[in-house]
């Protein structure tokens, strides 16, 4: 089940797609509003299903006109046991608790709760909006279908923003492998964004080429 909605946030942490527990599809227990906002979640979640896109993420891709549709939806979601909510005290987080609720999908209803490394590689995959004020976190993920997902992502906006700064458009499957060694080092999409932008006015000031993600990735280098 893919979530349709006006404005793109692959840029910033979801997945591109949701992955749904098949199981929900013919609960009569659940509203086709329950579902959506079942979807919404799983495009946030890591192997464990933890998630914690805010109220108003939920709301905007989800497309329900308020946050207390929203609400609604994920009690009926928690009470059909597809959806359980995290303790922070379970997890020995800040003496002031999460800022944000924590969710873990149940794909069939009876998974035990996600260890305290599950809740910290949950985060590489949730909006900087919807999570404590941190430094951004979205490099360095840790497994396979992840870190090709960030590569993409860094890919597109270099491509991005090589057409915003010289209307040329750039090939990105031609750039993944350069995208994947930087997901691999760290780079945040900011980085490559800033970095892109730099090495294409540098390019149109010498009057040479469109850089390539590797001349990026040599910029970016040199300022660390």
């Amino acid at each position: 089940m893919k979530s349709h909605f006006d404005n793109d946030l692959s840029d910033i942490g979801k997945w591109p797609w949701s992955i749904v527990p098949s199981r929900a599809f013919g609960d009569k227990r659940l509203k086709d509003a329950d579902r959506r906002v079942l979807g919404a979640l799983c495009a946030f979640v890591n192997r464990a299903g933890v998630c914690w896109p805010a109220m108003e993420t939920i709301q905007q891709i989800s497309g329900h006109a308020s946050r207390k549709s929203v609400f609604d939806a994920i009690q009926r979601l928690k009470s059909a046991k597809y959806v359980r909510q995290l303790q922070p005290k379970d997890y020995q987080e800040t003496k002031t608790g999460w800022k944000s609720n924590r969710y873990q999908v149940l794909w069939l209803g009876d998974e035990p709760k996600p260890t305290f490394e599950d809740i910290q590689s949950a985060k590489k995959l949730q909006l900087a909006s919807d999570d404590e004020p941190t430094h951004e976190e979205i490099g360095g993920v840790g497994d396979d279908t992840a870190l090709n997902t960030l590569s993409h992502t860094l890919a597109h906006a270099y491509a991005r923003a090589v057409q915003s700064r010289t209307g040329q458009v750039r090939n990105v499957a031609s750039e993944i492998n350069h995208a994947r060694r930087l997901a691999l080092s760290d780079i945040s999409i900011e980085q490559v964004r800033a970095a892109t932008v730099q090495a294409c006015d540098q390019a149109l000031a010498r009057r040479a080429g469109v850089p390539s993600l590797a001349d990026v990735a040599r910029l970016i280098d040199g300022v660390q």
